[in-house]
């Protein structure tokens, strides 16, 4: 599903965690190389022309006032490596969780039953809870329509899967995917498909 060329910008594909201050632990060999590869895919992220009309890119377009420049000067990969201090392997029935602000531990579900795609933006909203309070999430509320397409055994209604803020990590995810779409970066469809799923996320 990712169209993304590691060979590009001079990327070689291994991550310095020790030059980032990560510590790693409990992956196997096969593990630690998806982790270097999703991690590095951010470094090969570059926009070309929009793929949207313009007023929609400006409409919905979220990504700048949330992560302080446009995608086209973001160097992601800093972005998220600098909201880690240790990253775990964890058999647990979610594929990654921020268990303590920049403790991430990541089950077999990253590794065995998500695409490249959702690695990425599951990183970026993981990422996210390492800022401030740690931007809990909210249970759902009730009668809450929408489902959980990647975990469907999952009743989101009273589920802590919300938001109620617009900069929380369903707002940073949101406004990621909204990038790949808007530019063509993944497969368009994939992209808003997720982008309208974590936009339903955010309640009032």
């Amino acid at each position: 599903m990712i169209l993304l060329a590691l060979a590009t910008n001079g990327w070689t594909g291994d991550i310095n965690w020790a030059q980032h201050r990560i510590e790693l632990s409990g992956f196997s060999e096969e593990q630690r190389q998806v982790l270097d590869k999703t991690f590095g895919e951010f470094r090969t992220i570059r926009p070309g022309d929009l793929k949207i009309e313009r007023t929609l890119y400006l409409r919905l377009s979220r990504f700048e006032t949330l992560f302080g420049q446009p995608l086209s000067r973001a160097d992601l990969l800093d972005w998220v490596l600098r909201r880690f201090r240790k990253i775990s392997y964890g058999n647990s029935r979610l594929a990654a969780i921020n268990q303590n602000r920049g403790e991430l531990w990541v089950g077999d579900l990253f590794f065995d039953e998500i695409t490249p795609l959702e690695r990425l933006y599951l990183l970026i909203h993981e990422a996210r809870h390492s800022d401030g309070d740690g931007y809990p999430h909210v249970r759902c509320p009730k009668g809450f329509q929408f489902v959980s397409a990647g975990q469907p055994e999952i009743t989101l209604e009273g589920e802590l899967a919300c938001d109620r803020t617009d900069r929380g990590a369903y707002a940073y995810q949101a406004a990621f995917l909204f990038e790949l779409f808007a530019y063509g970066i993944v497969d368009q469809k994939a992209a808003g498909l997720i982008y309208n799923s974590s936009v339903a996320r955010i309640v009032p």
